[in-house]
């Protein structure tokens, strides 16, 4: 018997497509929201701070438009690179070239002048968050277009970098005092960029600066803006998280980069996710306004930069370590608190979004608001930029991550790691394989699976098993359940299928306060507030606005919605809602929770809601 895979390898960004409900909702996205057009909308995308450098980060706000430039740049490579629109690639490719341009004879692509790169003191830095945003698209667009060049330049600017920082030139310096150190501390995030060129080159230099680089990031003494995810914090299993929880997650692949090649470090891995599960809310969403503290009371604010974050790191997380779990939680965040935090239509988002949400008001105050005297996360807004224009590119970054990492490789086959309309073109044994996922999954229960190959494979299919699904029906294959995991083996042939078929029952999900969360499958289920719109901005860019939003009748939004343990299924029933569109998407609800006098929709199909509820109990 083959055994169960401990580790998968990523596939090419090219390599999967998104169909149905994903690939609509990124083509819309860029040519009906604000993802192709950020720049018009906002100076901070427009600000190019890799061609107009500065001369120092020492005030923390300085680096900024290189994050919202950067994140803004890589999420939309990757959106016009799946979504198969040949403008929106051209502008890409456009902005790419560009983003080349400003790479020195040396090699550097940055921030700083000459003048002042790589010599900053223990203050601010942005240094390896600026670099790492642009290099971070650089290689997308590698993998998506084939241009090798962009490659080329990336590692020319990586390797600048790693003859500045190493063994005896620390990059990360204790502060004098305790201060928010932003940017130096987002610089540990560099590893993203060396481990993908390593992925890329072989080239063990890069894997092993990504791993020196969390060993210097832990050298610094405690207590420091953001340390929750050094080792010697992680040991501690009373240590509360209590970082800005962007920081946190993202924070995590480093130290999975480093347990990978170093065994010992696979406790301090368990504690990480231990801890995170603790701040984490029945959506999927770990909580952090924008700080970490309290419980996650369906109240609590999240910011969508942390959702971004936190599905790339347990996208590295399930692919270091196979476990079918962290597929789960990924799929939780990407369909309920991220979909429930965006409009439909991809115009705006929250940058703090909650499970619970009654109203959105611009002056809602929030963690940070004290200390800054800034409101306004909680509104919809196509660009948040009178706070920090972070969350709405980080944004463009989230659906493309899940889409990447929906099939994994092993040594044995492939797996199907993530669920949803797609198509993976790849090879086996020098081979071409194409195989298609078709469903309206998470709004359907059944996945049909197609296999293309002009001639006969013998290789391993690994299906997760999801925990919400006690089993799953195969109908056309004989599958084995190992770990987790559903494992078909067998000599594909051309144009072999077959399906699967979950079965979820209605859960009751607990929150802190003694109410819980209705969840079916993957998708949890609330209870819709009608909603208006009041439009408190306007931008140049027509049809585009701030909006608060409050209910249309108080009253409603809090009417008794009441669980019932004593009935099967919580006293719910599924009915399903025949639509005359295709694909079946977020904009109109195609599944509900039905009781006597109330429906429950996905929370994604929602912008008011309420999704916690008090149990009658026998």
């Amino acid at each position: 018997m083959t055994q169960h895979p401990s580790t998968f390898q990523t596939l090419p960004l090219s390599a999967i497509r998104p169909q149905g409900w994903m690939l609509a909702q990124i083509q819309n996205d860029l040519t009906h929201g604000f993802a192709s057009r950020l720049d018009a909308l906002t100076e901070r995308a427009a600000s190019d701070l890799f061609t107009q450098r500065i001369e120092s980060s020492s005030q923390q706000f300085a680096w900024w438009d290189s994050e919202t430039r950067g994140n803004w740049l890589w999420g939309y490579t990757l959106l016009a690179g799946m979504a198969g629109l040949p403008e929106q690639q051209t502008r890409v490719n456009e902005l790419i070239a560009r983003l080349k341009r400003t790479q020195d004879p040396d090699g550097y692509i940055g921030i700083y002048s000459p003048a002042s790169r790589y010599q900053h003191g223990d203050d601010e830095n942005g240094e390896l968050w600026g670099q790492g945003r642009a290099l971070l698209a650089l290689l997308a667009h590698y993998e998506l277009t084939g241009d090798s060049s962009s490659l080329h330049a990336a590692k020319r600017a990586a390797d600048l970098t790693l003859t500045h920082y190493g063994a005896g030139r620390s990059y990360f310096r204790q502060p004098q005092s305790r201060n928010d150190l932003i940017g130096m501390t987002h610089g540990l995030c560099y590893v993203d960029v060396v481990e993908w060129l390593y992925r890329l080159t072989g080239e063990t230099r890069f894997r092993d600066f990504g791993i020196w680089l969390y060993a210097d990031f832990n050298q610094m003494r405690l207590p420091f803006a953001n340390d929750d995810m050094t080792l010697a914090n992680l040991a501690n299993r009373g240590h509360y998280f209590n970082g800005h929880a962007v920081h946190t997650v993202e924070h995590l692949r480093a130290l999975l980069l480093a347990a990978q090649h170093h065994p010992h470090l696979e406790s301090a891995v368990h504690n990480a996710l231990w801890k995170l599960a603790h701040y984490t809310l029945p959506s999927g969403a770990v909580i952090g306004d924008e700080g970490i503290h309290g419980l996650p009371l369906p109240e609590i604010g999240y910011e969508y930069c942390t959702l971004t974050e936190l599905l790339f790191s347990l996208t590295s997380a399930l692919q270091k370590t196979a476990d079918p779990h962290l597929g789960d939680w990924i799929e939780t965040v990407a369909f309920n608190a991220a979909q429930g935090a965006r409009f439909a239509d991809g115009t705006g988002l929250a940058y703090l979004s909650l499970d619970q949400r009654t109203s959105a008001l611009d002056q809602r105050p929030d963690s940070y608001s004290h200390l800054h005297g800034k409101h306004s996360r909680f509104k919809y807004s196509p660009t948040h930029e009178d706070v920090a224009c972070c969350c709405n590119p980080n944004s463009l970054r989230l659906l493309p991550h899940y889409i990447s990492r929906m099939w994994l490789k092993h040594d044995h086959g492939f797996a199907a790691s993530l669920y949803g309309a797609s198509t993976l073109h790849t090879q086996w044994e020098g081979v071409d394989l194409t195989i298609t996922q078709q469903t309206d999954y998470p709004f359907d229960d059944s996945i049909r699976f197609t296999l293309h190959t002009p001639q006969p494979l013998d290789f391993e299919l690994l299906l997760r098993q999801p925990a919400w699904s006690s089993t799953i029906t195969v109908a056309g294959a004989t599958a084995i359940e190992r770990d987790g995991w559903l494992a078909i083996r067998k000599n594909w042939q051309a144009g072999d299928t077959f399906t699967i078929t979950f079965h979820p029952h209605i859960e009751a999900v607990p929150y802190p306060n003694g109410e819980y969360a209705v969840r079916r499958g993957p998708l949890q289920y609330v209870y819709p507030i009608p909603h208006t719109l009041h439009a408190i901005k306007t931008y140049q860019v027509a049809d585009f606005h701030d909006y608060e939003v409050t209910p249309v009748d108080v009253g409603q939004a809090y009417r008794p919605v009441i669980l019932d343990d004593t009935q099967p299924e919580l006293g719910l029933r599924v009915e399903k809602v025949s639509l005359q569109m295709t694909p079946v998407d977020w904009t109109q609800p195609s599944l509900s929770l039905v009781a006597a006098s109330y429906h429950l929709i996905p929370m994604g199909c929602t912008v008011l809601r309420r999704s916690s509820f008090p149990m009658k109990r026998p």
